[in-house]
């Protein structure tokens, strides 16, 4: 049963009234206070009222508490264990959950443990991530106190590696079989194929898999394959009660993955390798994670971070985890739908200074024409650093050189300030065309490089929105100004170092999306706290 935290409120018996003054002093120039002033009294408890029964019965932990913790206990780097014993004993923890006043702290052993279950339940029943919604609006209250104001957004994305074992093909049938097969014993061993019951022989695994000679090694994957048909078929067979199972549901997904008999596995002929899609399973103790190759291999997820900013710091408001195959294009489209939704909302955005664009400083891969299109109608402006795609040709004129008429969505001019006949815009197609005469262009200085193509009557140039845009912003990107601008994405780019050296991310002790995702939530959070306690210190506060 839900219940809110009675234990907020210090008592005048609390122990801290009783501290010698320099003591006192102390605990008030921690740590500790700004975390019980600032951020513990904005835990949104009945956020996660969804996550207990409405039905008479024991109350619930208190929610602020264990989400204070977990925060607490990234900032330090904790375990579970010495997070419990930091509550228990250390009065700064204590003082910053608030629990001074309380005989004994209301967490256990097990608290930490069985409410992240709860939000890992929530999360794949209905996919709404508590953790998620809870940190950006912690985070977006840091902002406040820090008075950055937002108008000035900057992304960055960075591989995070699963902590299962990179396996091989062979590696990975084998287990996939071994684990079917595990099951299949615990339910009847006369479901075992008498040819697979060997595998729960004491030495199979290095037999079969660590002393195959390389040139055997083809032969083994088809052998492999073969067994894992028959224990599908073996599945199958025996009905509901195994193919309702993961692991039977992990097998068809590997044969599906491995083979090119994708519909009934009756003959299992291995895929080639370079035919194997990177979304397909690498390893059974993780079925989310899927395989990238960027600056090197990568079995896991990729994460992006939003960080707003100003010349008063900065705070990381929205993040995300996927699949490390999801693109920047995609975190991108994303962020566009998140921030014009944010600004709009009247709770959030009351001021007159929030009606100018919202700049979001990117990298080329977070770019496209038709994102930042659909960003300006938005409010919101994308400021690439570079663009990523095929470079213009050196001898040919940039579509830049041409002059429009943005109102009319006409050419007025080309290069040598000549006029067309005729110029119109196709608005199915988006294209810009002109027609020139071609008296002008005979004499034309620019004549070699030029776009403009010979016609019987005219010569005439046809272009894309998309071409002249991109043109334009080359262009743009030269000046000095440009330059300067697009510099101060550099300071996000110091974060995935930060969340591999400082919280440990490519390490976390868990496996799978949701699990992950959660985790990489509060570490963004302990990250944003931290900048939280460095700026209120340097304030005097």
């Amino acid at each position: 049963m839900f219940l809110l935290n009675s234990f907020q409120q210090i008592s005048l018996f609390d122990k801290v009234h009783n501290m010698p003054k320099y003591l006192q002093n102390m605990l008030y120039n921690s740590w500790a206070h700004i975390f019980q002033e600032i951020i513990f009294p904005e835990i949104n408890e009945n956020r996660f009222e969804v996550l207990y029964s409405d039905k008479p019965s024991r109350p619930n932990s208190p929610v602020n508490v264990i989400i204070g913790a977990l925060f607490l206990k990234e900032i330090f780097q904790l375990t579970d264990e010495q997070l419990l014993g930091s509550i228990f004993f250390d009065d700064r923890f204590q003082y910053a959950l608030r629990l001074t006043s309380e005989e004994r702290p209301p967490v256990s052993f097990n608290t930490f443990t069985n409410f992240r279950n709860r939000v890992y339940a929530y999360y794949n029943l209905t996919g709404i991530d508590l953790i998620q919604q809870e940190v950006e609006s912690l985070s977006r209250l840091i902002a406040e106190h820090l008075n950055i104001d937002g108008q000035k957004v900057r992304m960055d994305s960075f591989m995070v590696s699963s902590s299962c074992k990179n396996l091989s093909r062979i590696e990975l049938v084998y287990t996939v079989n071994y684990q079917f097969i595990k099951m299949l014993d615990q339910l009847s061993t006369e479901l075992i194929p008498e040819e697979c019951k060997s595998y729960l022989e004491k030495g199979h695994k290095n037999e079969t898999i660590y002393r195959t000679k390389d040139s055997e090694s083809e032969t083994k994957l088809e052998f492999l394959l073969k067994q894992a048909g028959e224990l599908y078929n073996s599945g199958l067979e025996a009905g509901k009660k195994v193919t309702e199972t993961e692991e039977f549901k992990t097998l068809k997904r590997m044969l599906g993955e491995q083979t090119k008999d994708d519909d009934n596995f009756n003959i299992v002929e291995p895929k080639e390798s370079e035919n194997i899609a990177s979304d397909s399973l690498q390893n059974p103790s993780d079925p989310d994670a899927t395989y990238r190759f960027k600056y090197g291999s990568n079995i896991g997820y990729t994460a992006n971070v939003v960080e707003i900013f100003d010349e008063n710091g900065s705070i990381i408001t929205n993040y995300d985890l996927k699949p490390n195959i999801y693109s920047d294009e995609h975190f991108s489209s994303d962020i566009i739908e998140i921030l014009s939704d944010i600004y709009d909302d009247p709770t959030i955005n009351d001021s007159e200074e929030n009606t100018a664009l919202i700049q979001i400083f990117v990298d080329g891969a977070y770019y496209s024409f038709e994102l930042a299109k659909k960003a300006l109608s938005l409010g919101i402006i994308l400021i690439p650093g570079e663009l990523t795609g095929r470079k213009p040709a050196e001898d040919k004129m940039s579509y830049a050189s041409f002059k429009i008429d943005e109102q009319e969505k006409v050419i007025t001019e080309c290069a040598n300030e000549k006029e067309p006949v005729k110029s119109e815009f196709n608005e199915d197609t988006d294209t810009y065309t002109a027609k020139f005469n071609k008296e002008d262009c005979h004499d034309c200085p620019h004549k070699k490089s030029c776009r403009v193509k010979e016609q019987v009557k005219y010569n005439s140039i046809r272009f894309s929105e998309q071409q002249y845009a991109t043109a334009k912003l080359r262009e743009e990107m030269e000046t000095k100004e440009y330059i300067k601008l697009t510099s101060q994405r550099a300071g996000v780019e110091g974060i995935p170092s930060v969340f591999r050296r400082v919280y440990n991310v490519d390490n976390m002790p868990i496996r799978g999306l949701v699990r992950s995702k959660i985790w990489f939530g509060i570490k963004v959070m302990a990250s944003n706290v931290k900048k939280l306690f460095k700026s209120v210190k340097l304030a005097g506060i």
